[in-house]
């Protein structure tokens, strides 16, 4: 959900763990989004890979990706301004949305063996870049591998109360080595469960969350707390505070709060604007 839209209107500004590990990234192509129904969204995209972050041209292969994902609004056909987490709003009738959504890239490590992998977007749950030598088996280096991932998610919006959750599985495969691999294909599965709830309508937020990762490595997760304060009667300008007690993050953010393997206490404060 995080990448339909939504951004930067989350509980604090940037994603919690289990969205972070699971997620696609940001690619290049053609994208499309509509109504296949009233209450029926649908987006679908085509794009170069799972991530052109800092990816020249010359290191992309010529296998595209693939998201599409659909979205059932049953009750007010809408969930706030750009699908919104929280319920700044406070919604008067009770709002619900559904989502299913399906990412399919082929990778490749996107540089020579012997030099750092420049595909830095697949780990495994202990926080391995599954494109470093050594991530499988001692020596060997995985040179590509599809990655597929499915997740479905519910949420509801009443009064200024909004909890959402969101589930994920992922599998990676058909991996291509400079030498024998242990494993033929890697399965994993989590979710995360938000909540939140304006203490003062308009200006005040307190929400709490959780994150747990079910994978063949190793078993993190994480419990937060935070609270936002927006001073201006406006969603686009706010301070957030949060506290999250992590357990063997499986995720380097790229620009948020998680270092592979961190345990213990990550705390934060800041200010965003939308302008």
């Amino acid at each position: 959900m995080s990448l339909q839209g939504s951004h930067p209107y989350w509980e604090s500004y940037d994603r919690v763990m289990a969205d972070e590990f699971f997620r696609p990234y940001f690619s290049q192509g053609i994208f499309a989004k509509g109504n296949l129904l009233r209450t029926l969204e649908y987006r679908w995209m085509f794009g170069n890979n799972n991530s052109n972050l800092d990816v020249p041209a010359v290191k992309l292969d010529r296998k595209l990706s693939f998201g599409a994902a659909l979205t059932w609004l049953p009750t007010t056909g809408e969930f706030g301004p750009r699908g919104a987490f929280g319920d700044y709003e406070s919604h008067e009738k009770l709002a619900t949305r559904f989502n299913l959504a399906y990412t399919y890239s082929p990778e490749e490590r996107q540089s020579p063996i012997g030099q750092p992998a420049g595909n830095t977007t697949l780990r495994l749950s202990d926080s391995l870049n599954i494109f470093d030598t050594g991530a499988f088996a001692n020596g060997v280096t995985v040179q590509k591998a599809h990655y597929n991932m499915a997740s479905a998610s519910a949420a509801m919006k009443y009064h200024g109360l909004w909890i959402q959750g969101e589930g994920y599985g992922r599998r990676l495969d058909q991996f291509v080595a400079d030498g024998p691999l242990p494993v033929k294909e890697v399965r994993d599965f989590g979710f995360y469960v938000q909540t939140a709830k304006m203490i003062v309508p308009k200006r005040f937020e307190l929400y709490a969350g959780t994150s747990y990762i079910f994978g063949k490595y190793n078993h993190p997760k994480e419990f937060l707390f935070g609270g936002n304060y927006y001073p201006w009667n406006t969603r686009n300008i706010r301070v957030n505070t949060q506290l999250i007690n992590v357990d063997h993050s499986p995720v380097s953010s790229t620009f948020g709060f998680y270092i592979g393997q961190a345990t213990g206490q990550i705390f934060s404060i800041g200010v965003t604007a939308l302008y």
